[in-house]
């Protein structure tokens, strides 16, 4: 359960972080109404009095020093102002989540404990108002030596600390609410913020500004009773700025420059390592906060109605440099980040009632944890984001020459709950890879994601849960849940370097993939162009030397293949097969299937045999094209045999009749014998053709194998040379 100490203490809101943060910052400063004012000075004074009351019903605590009212100018000085909040949430589960609350030993919890203090040498209030509840002032202004800090303490484990110091921190025409919060519940710790998150996230002003704030971070672990300092660090934001907010809708942030440095203890080798970061300009345009609020709040409904939370963002020249230890170092640049309209549908969740669970002590299931992470991810969608100028370089010590890795942009478009768009990269290069290594890439994306629907995916979280040997047992269920319905990728111009093995390359690849009956695939495409690969890279000396026998040093080869299903007609349909290589030919193959019943794919092992069936033979094609494999091969093959290539040629051609033998058919064993015997002496092209008169069902196919010599005429098939 939560409860606050007495006194109260010290809050803070950070004003550099959010508008919502310079609300209560704002809210920082009491002020004792000295009697008999004249009522010209009252009103103000009043506002400022039912302000500070507000804030301690909340539960702050609010201290000033002297205070100086100018009636002329309507304006308030407060010095020595602080405003406080502190408290203990009890009896926290010291473990993580294992599914098995009723288990759980409440002598292992813990307490977590928080203080949060504000304090300015002097606060300087101009035009203070208040009507109902709602305060307004046209300045609201804190002097330079104002100072924020934070500590956070789990017993037992360890605390955080961090303190800032702000200059140059004010707002103009700024107003907001103070919220009234329901009566303190035991079960409710959470929610019952959800009012003064409202606040903070629908004040109005025309700007929040502060110049520089620059802070301290350090972390403790308690390690068996002994203190250790895990983590220190300092941070330093320069001009911040939040513009045109009205009613949670705020016109502009920016933020000029933010340098980070932290130090972080490495458990394992005791290492100190330490992180440098910067960014230049960062600017947000046209933010809705409001949305934020309906993602918490139960009580807005899901209309399906799209609100944008940002209209568009960028920051440039980001920089960051991170020791790994035994002197490693990763280092990153990036030139320029951009994302345009952020947006946000309201789905059902949970999460105040997880946060009320957690604090009362009851650790919620992890199907619900799981399940209200997916529903605020599915509440968001990105239609488009971009990295531009990445540089990442990774030093080793003993190591000359850096790994460097640049890439020209890095994209993501249109991402939502449905699916995403498209994930692309351009421009990779990696020229000192270690050993020598080196690769590059034109371009490269993977898009065309349709996601499975979210009724059956949450459904089999629950299950997989529930029974974790599920999925072993039951894998296309599994896979029938999750996979997506369709996906594609494409990539250009990769190149890869190895020492000692030469240059692989890939011209073109792409692959398109889709399904009406998911998890198996109803249409499929895919093709590759210009592949080429050494042929010393293949690591085997036989098949290296056969291909130099066929004059082949490099394997250049390309691909494609179409397939697909269409339910309305239930035709199954390889509509093309085929792989190249230069100095071997092209080989060829399609075929049709009739009457393939959508059972096939939903349940392929409780029905396909059934469904196949069903199922005809249409037609089929399988043909082959030389480009000079069959004479070099031949004559290489006669060579290593030691016998005339003629001889040769006539035994191939008597091995290929005899594969007939089974078929017991002499006019189809005649006609193979023929057809081998005219590729092989003048290699040109061959093809086996199967095409009835009319579609044959499968089962009579199959039934035909106790009299094969009756095949080739009932699928008129036919083996033809050049």
């Amino acid at each position: 359960m939560l409860y606050f100490s007495s006194p109260l203490s010290k809050c803070p809101r950070p004003a550099y972080l959010a508008p919502m943060r310079t609300t209560v910052l704002s809210a920082g400063f009491a002020l004792a109404i000295a009697p008999g004012m004249a009522t010209a000075q009252t009103s103000g004074l009043e506002a400022y009095n039912a302000y500070v009351a507000g804030l301690r019903d909340l539960g702050f605590t609010v201290e000033d020093g002297a205070i100086n009212y100018d009636g002329t100018t309507d304006t308030l000085t407060i010095s020595d102002a602080s405003l406080g909040f502190k408290g203990v949430i009890t009896d926290l589960p010291a473990e993580g989540f294992d599914g098995d609350n009723a288990d759980a030993d409440a002598s292992e919890n813990t307490n977590l404990s928080y203080d949060l203090s504000l304090s300015s040498g002097t606060v300087t209030i101009e035009g203070l108002s208040e009507d109902n509840n709602v305060l307004s002032a046209s300045r609201w202004s804190y002097s330079d030596d104002t100072s924020l800090s934070i500590s956070a303490a789990i017993d037992g484990e360890g605390r955080f600390l961090a303190d800032a110091r702000l200059a140059g921190a004010k707002a103009e025409n700024y107003s907001f609410t103070i919220p009234a919060l329901p009566a303190e519940e035991p079960d409710k710790q959470a929610s019952r913020w959800l009012p003064f998150f409202k606040t903070l996230l629908q004040a109005s002003y025309d700007e929040v500004r502060v110049e520089t704030t620059a802070m301290t971070l350090e972390a403790y672990a308690d390690e068996d009773g002994t203190e250790t300092q895990v983590m220190s660090g300092t941070v330093q934001l320069d001009g911040y700025l939040m513009a045109g907010a009205v009613d949670g809708k705020i016109a502009r942030y920016s933020l000029d420059k933010m340098t980070q440095t932290l130090e972080t203890r490495d458990e394992t080798s005791g290492q100190t390592l330490t992180q440098t970061t910067s960014q230049g300009k960062t600017v947000y345009e046209d933010m809705d906060a409001n949305a934020l609020i309906a993602l918490l709040d139960p009580d807005v409904p899901e209309t399906g109605d799209e609100v944008t939370v940002i209209r568009t963002a960028s920051a440039v020249d980001y920089a960051s440099r991170q020791d790994l230890g035994d002197g490693t170092t990763i280092a990153f640049k990036i030139d320029r980040t951009s994302m345009d309209d952020l947006t946000f549908v309201k789905r059902e969740n949970d999460f105040l009632d997880l946060m009320d669970n957690m604090i009362a002590g009851d650790l919620p299931e992890p199907v619900d944890i799981i399940t209200n992470v997916f529903q605020i991810y599915r509440s968001f969608a990105i239609a488009d984001a971009r990295v531009s100028g990445i540089d990442v370089s990774i030093e080793q010590a003993g190591v000359d020459t850096p790994a460097k890795v640049t890439i020209k942009e890095a994209a993501l478009t249109n991402v939502s709950s449905d699916g995403i768009g498209e994930m692309m990269l351009v421009g990779v290069a990696a020229p000192d890879l270690p050993e020598g290594a080196a690769m590059s890439l034109e371009w490269a994306a993977l898009g065309d994601i349709e996601f499975a629907d979210f009724a059956p995916m949450e459904s089999m979280i629950a299950t997989l849960i529930d029974n974790p040997d599920y999925g072993e047992e039951n894998p296309l269920d599994v896979l029938r849940a999750f996979m997506p319905h369709s996906i594609s990728y494409e990539v250009e111009g990769l190149k890869v370097a190895v020492p000692d093995a030469g240059v692989t390359s890939v011209n073109r690849a792409e692959m398109r993939m889709s399904s009406t009956v998911p998890p198996i695939p109803t249409s499929y495409y895919a093709k590759n162009d210009g592949i080429q690969i050494p042929a010393k890279a293949l690591g085997d000396p036989e098949v290296e030397a056969f291909l130099e026998a066929l004059g082949i040093s490099e394997i250049i080869w390309s691909d494609e293949t179409r397939l697909y299903w269409d339910e309305a007609t239930k035709e199954l349909n390889l509509e093309r097969l085929t792989f190249e290589m230069q100095g071997v030919g092209r080989a060829e193959a399609s075929a049709r299937f009739g009457n393939v019943p959508k059972e096939l794919f939903e349940d392929p092992e409780g029905q396909g045999q059934m469904a196949l069936i069903v199922a005809q033979f249409i037609d089929a094609r399988i043909r082959f094209v030389d480009d000079g494999v069959t004479e070099n091969g031949l004559a290489h093959i006669a060579n290593d045999q030691s016998i005339p290539v003629n001889i040769f040629r006539e035994a191939l051609t008597e091995q290929a009749a005899e594969l007939t033998a089974p078929i017991q058919n002499a006019a189809f064993t005649e006609m193979v014998r023929s057809a081998v015997s005219e590729f092989l002496e003048n290699p040109g092209e061959i093809t086996l053709s199967l095409k009835p008169q009319a579609p044959v069902p499968l089962a009579q196919i199959v039934g035909s194998l106790a009299a094969p010599q009756t095949l080739p005429n009932l699928l008129n098939v036919q083996v033809k040379a050049n």
